[in-house]
């Protein structure tokens, strides 16, 4: 994107029909109020800094609310995503101390009980009455700050309404300042709200009233998604609850799911029957994000907004947050795809507003050009060629580049927080925690494991960790003598020449070969892990390979998972990862092309499930490669002295074909007719 393309930065909620484009003003307006009522000496008694140990001492009790309160006001089991999505923490900064906060442009999940409006109300209750009514007062002036964000307008307009009745309501107001919590919970299941308010507040009816909503939001968002966008593997609501329910690692149905589903519950347990012997989650995701691709290319994104959202929650239900299970993983749906969808198809529609308003002050040998090749096609194909951006003194900027990774990429983040925090602490004279920071990368080849080993050495170099910031890649065959005596000087050697740097081992569990004592790997590893020891702060090591092997690899000897204490796990990319991949190579290699060609790329990727040596990232790069060589033949046909700049860069869907580089494996996995 062009650097005069401005992003705004944003609050976007995925059930919203769009993002919220944040005034600083409003933030500067809620900041203003919440220090308001850390300055007013009658405000409510501040937290108890032992039970709230985020949060600074003295933090008053609406700043603690407004920090629940403000990301649940988008919606049950909200998901935030943009510059904003740790929105509680942004609000509350000059309080909120915590540990770890959402870092880049990556999204979060927020779960709450069903009574999270009632929390200051709760903590409240062994208050005198005055302290009592002034919780509800301050629950009321808390929500009261959102009714004019536009993402949580709707909501906190119905609660401020709900809270003004009973402040107003003597008998009311009397149950909240004596009553039981139990009593006053019940009141507002029951009592408090209007039949329009609850429509829009639905989980303060209780826990089977928030299933029953969210089930019936991707019962009938789901119905309006396939009536407009008709897809061959999207099936009906039975269908979808059925996937759900098996991509949360369930085998039936919940209880408290049936009893609200009634007779349909028989539907649903038929499609279970019907689809769990050859279900397979990666596939239906990547089902699930083609489906979403073409709704928001085709002008549904707010459709495929609200079916994503919808999914989600049901996805939680169904895998027991709400009583405490375990945070379903993965992501139910691929939420990391759904997004990056949006934000490609809004961040395009910027530059194309850019585009425009910049169309007059082009060259003159530009609109040449355009006036030379006739129509213009779109945006796309006219672009002036894509200048390669320099990360050669950013590499944290690079990392941000990469498409996909988010994982591994808030995992580098942290680190690099962890030795400037030290770094910090080393200054002032205290104590420094460092941890060892060699590393296990997992995952299948291509999915960026040594560019990431690159990176971190460069990384760590600019933060005077590594002296040298230059990585050294071995495999078996470096480190592994032939003979008695000659394996412990190789792999010394090849450490020795890391010194400074990164010393990064791909398939390192091929040292330690299975079923074969007194293999000259074992050697191998001894010596690694001696010179380990020997230099712990001149060396970082990563060892690479497959996930299962890599298990077996780390449990060959016990000294190795004490020495290498962090795990980075590389996902396999999906279709619109390796799509994404495909455009960004294309962008840095100056070349043009329609949405055609992207729809022939997704064409001869092999759909999931893929085989285990399938190349993601080299599979692609091979498939651009082979594209440039078949136009450069497709050109070669005419008279090279009449090309235009445009022919030189332009690629068509004829172009695209499956990568002649590709193994024998990879083409048993294509689909029929690529």
């Amino acid at each position: 994107m062009a650097d005069d393309v401005r992003r705004p930065r944003v609050l976007d909620v995925l059930a919203a029909e769009e993002p919220w484009e944040v005034p600083g003003a409003w933030v500067a307006r809620v900041r203003g109020q919440l220090k308001a009522w850390g300055d007013d000496p009658e405000a409510l008694r501040p937290l108890r800094p032992e039970a709230f140990p985020d949060f600074v001492k003295g933090t008053p009790a609406a700043v603690w609310f407004t920090h629940q309160a403000a990301p649940l006001l988008t919606g049950w089991i909200p998901v935030l995503h943009g510059e904003y999505a740790d929105l509680s923490a942004e609000l509350t900064h000059d309080w909120y101390r915590s540990s770890s906060r959402l870092g880049g442009n990556g999204h979060v999940t927020y779960v709450a009980p069903t009574d999270w409006h009632l929390q200051a109300i709760a903590g409240a209750r062994g208050f005198r009455e005055h302290g009592r009514k002034q919780a509800l007062q301050l629950s009321r002036d808390v929500v009261r700050l959102f009714v004019d964000a536009p993402p949580m307008a709707a909501r906190a307009e119905a609660l401020t309404a709900a809270f003004d009745r009973v402040l107003a309501d003597r008998d009311a107001t009397h149950l909240h300042v004596t009553g039981e919590y139990d009593e006053i919970a019940k009141f507002w299941r029951t009592d408090a709200l209007k039949d329009s308010e609850r429509a829009v507040l639905p989980e303060l009816a209780g826990p089977t009233a928030a299933l029953r909503y969210s089930l019936n939001a991707i019962r009938d968002t789901h119905a309006r998604l396939l009536m407009t966008i008709p897809d061959e593997y999207a099936g009906d609501f039975a269908r979808v609850l059925a996937e759900l329910i098996l991509a949360s690692g369930l085998r039936g149905i919940p209880q408290p799911v049936a009893n609200i589903l009634g007779n349909a519950a028989i539907d649903v347990h038929n499609a279970l029957q019907e689809i769990h012997e050859h279900f397979d989650l990666q596939t239906w995701n990547g089902h699930v994000n083609q489906w979403m691709s073409r709704a928001i290319r085709t002008g549904h994104a707010p459709l495929a907004r609200s079916w994503g959202a919808a999914a989600a929650r049901v996805g939680v239900h169904l895998s027991g947050v709400l009583t405490k299970g375990p945070w379903p993983e993965p992501e139910i749906p691929d939420l990391t795809t759904l997004f990056r969808i949006l934000d490609r198809e809004r961040w395009s529609a910027l530059e194309t507003a850019a585009a425009a308003d910049q169309e007059a002050s082009l060259s003159a040998a530009w609109k040449d050009v355009k006036q030379e090749d006739g129509e213009d096609s779109g945006g796309t194909l006219d672009d002036p060629l894509p200048t390669p951006v320099d990360y050669t003194d950013d590499p944290l900027a690079e990392l941000d580049s990469l498409i996909g990774l988010e994982s591994v990429k808030d995992a580098v983040r942290r680190m690099v927080a962890e030795v400037k925090t030290n770094l910090r602490r080393t200054e002032l004279g205290l104590p420094s925690h460092e941890r060892a920071r060699h590393m296990v990368f997992v995952g299948k080849p291509g999915t960026a494991k040594t560019t990431i080993a690159r990176l971190l050495s460069r990384i760590y170099h600019q933060l005077g960790v590594l002296e040298k910031g230059h990585v050294v890649e071995v495999d078996r065959s470096d480190l592994v003598g032939a003979s008695v005596g000659s394996t412990a000087p190789m792999t010394a050697a090849k450490f020795r020449e890391a010194l400074g740097g990164v010393l990064f081992i791909d398939e390192a569990y091929s040292l330690t070969p299975e079923n074969t004592p007194g293999d000259y790997g074992l050697e191998a590893v001894a010596t690694i892990l001696k010179m380990m020891e020997d230099h712990r702060n001149d060396c970082i090591v990563i060892v690479a390979g497959y996930h299962r092997e890599m298990q077996r690899f780390m449990e060959s000897n016990t000294g190795l998972q004490s020495r290498f204490p962090k795990l980075l796990s590389f996902s396999e990319y999906d279709t619109d990862q390796l799509v994404a991949i495909f455009e960004l190579q294309a962008r840095q290699k100056g070349m043009i092309y329609g949405e055609e060609v992207l729809d022939k790329v997704r064409s001869v990727i092999p759909p999931a499930p893929r085989g285990h040596s399938f190349g993601n990232g080299r599979f692609i790069r091979n498939v651009l490669e082979e594209a440039i060589s078949n136009q450069a033949t497709r050109l070669s046909a005419g008279d090279p002295d009449k090309l235009t700049e445009r022919e030189l860069r332009e690629l068509i869907p004829a172009d695209v074909r499956p990568p002649t580089s590709m193994r024998a494996e990879d083409y048993l996995l294509q689909k029929p007719g690529t």
